[in-house]
């Protein structure tokens, strides 16, 4: 189900000033301070209950992700379980610490180290730290980090999605990567502008080449990943504003924008396979204006872009036995499944735009909040049908209560949220797989429901 408030910013006040809404990318100076160390966070324990909701999959396997593909004399892999009502608990932790010293001429450096778990395993695969960097700033020239750094088209996504109840829907689907393991980031200083403040962020990325599990069987060595992100953001007393390009080659393709930048490999499926190293690349436009001290609207666009990529299967040693009358000495593993794959054996180009908004409601300590998340069908030809035929629409009424009664860093919420697809099959294709949005498969569900509550705890308060 939708898990509300995966982040680790919460911009449920108003911004009262540029410099609030500027302070936004960086760190937020209420942290819990000591000395020179600012420690910032959150702890949550949620619980959620949806309707004709899938518990997996029957017959599953790194071949075919989506259940698309025939097997000759097989099964079909990859296939959803029955829909029905289901629970689930979510325990998830974000923890960071940031060293800093500022000498007498305005220079400041910093060292960073961001963790994050989720029901105490990695909530980025493989990542149980997210950020991990050094920074040097200064406040007329900007800043330089350099070192593993999450990226602005996650992380920023989710501190606009995070309070509609929309984190999954919004910033956790598309195109893009959510944590570059090699990177480094330039950023401008805030310019003072007649209409408000601007400010500009470009970052840099590499990743390991990717070899097959057997190096041998490679024809065409692994590419060299590389990303790029630009990042501006605007901001004056009612609005803030961000853009976000992210562009990459030579990446692992996928549909989870919150996965980290892993390499792709070559190619292993022999001369005439039409391999092609891939490509991806998302735009998003996101921001809030504030009508007043009350009303808040939220709104997003974001354009995402696949080349496709083929399956790799890479042929290993196994031992030898008679199948068919013929003996076998290698078998193929599956250890790239590919995106877009279609059963003439070539990739397809896609692109697919989608759509978020919403409006928050504050009366005291109190957020009201009704929201929603618009996948469309996808713009791509090919004789598979991998869910560019399809549509989602996500909505989500929450609520938000701080208790400064009990303790000033606790916060309780809670969100009703429906979803319908367009039809039934394949999940669209900015959806990270079939059941990754909520754990309804919309090839066994036209539309369900879910219920979520929860409680926070935050290591220091944000704005």
């Amino acid at each position: 189900m939708q898990h509300p408030g995966e982040s680790h910013v919460t911009q449920r006040t108003v911004v009262g000033s540029l410099a609030a809404a500027m302070a936004l990318i960086t760190l937020p100076a209420a942290a819990e301070t000591f000395g020179p160390l600012d420690v910032l966070g959150f702890a949550k324990e949620e619980f959620s209950v949806c309707d004709y909701c899938s518990h997996g999959f029957v017959n599953p396997s790194p071949f075919d992700p989506r259940g698309v593909l025939s097997i000759a004399n097989g099964p079909m892999l990859n296939q959803p379980s029955p829909a029905e009502t289901r629970s689930s608990n979510l325990g998830l932790v974000q923890l960071t610490l940031d060293l800093h010293h500022e000498f007498d001429n305005a220079v400041k450096i910093e060292a960073g180290a961001t963790g994050r778990e989720r029901n105490n395993a990695p909530d980025v695969y493989g990542n149980y730290l997210i950020e991990l960097y050094g920074e040097i700033s200064h406040p007329k020239y900007g800043s330089i980090q350099v070192g593993k750094l999450a990226t602005r088209s996650w992380f920023r996504s989710d501190s606009f999605a995070y309070p509609l109840g929309l984190s999954t829907w919004w910033a956790e689907s598309g195109a893009g990567y959510g944590v570059f393991p090699r990177a480094i980031r330039i950023a401008s200083k805030p310019y003072e502008l007649e209409l408000g403040k601007i400010l500009f962020e470009v970052t840099a990325a590499e990743a390991t080449k990717r070899f097959p599990l057997n190096p041998g069987s490679s024809d065409v060595a692994p590419p060299s990943p590389q990303a790029l992100e630009a990042f501006v953001q605007y901001s004056d007393e009612k609005n803030l504003v961000e853009v976000i390009y992210q562009d990459s080659t030579g990446g692992l393709q996928s549909s989870f924008a919150k996965g980290a930048f892993y390499g792709a490999q070559g190619d292993t499926n022999g001369p005439g396979s039409g391999y092609h190293t891939p490509t991806e690349d998302v735009f998003i436009i996101q921001g809030n204006h504030w009508f007043n001290p009350t009303w808040r609207l939220t709104f997003g666009l974001k354009r995402s872009e696949w080349s496709g990529q083929q399956q790799q299967c890479d042929y290993g040693p196994v031992p030898p036995a008679v199948v068919g009358g013929a003996l076998v000495t290698s078998a193929c593993f599956w250890d790239q499944a590919g995106f877009n794959y279609a059963s003439d054996n070539g990739v397809h180009h896609a692109i697919e735009w989608d759509a978020m908004g919403g409006i928050t409601y504050t009366m005291g300590l109190w957020d009201f909040t009704l929201g929603a998340v618009r996948m469309n069908k996808a713009y791509v030809y090919t004789p598979t049908e991998w869910g560019q035929s399809n549509t989602a629409t996500y909505a989500n009424l929450g609520f938000y209560r701080k208790l400064p009664e009990l303790d000033r860093h606790l916060e309780i919420y809670g969100g009703f949220g429906q979803v319908f697809f367009g039809r039934q099959g394949p999940a669209p294709v900015s959806m990270p797989s079939n059941i990754a949005d909520g754990g309804w498969d919309p090839r066994a569900t036209h539309a369900g429901n879910s219920l979520t509550l929860g409680v926070n705890f935050q290591f220091g308060e944000t704005h």
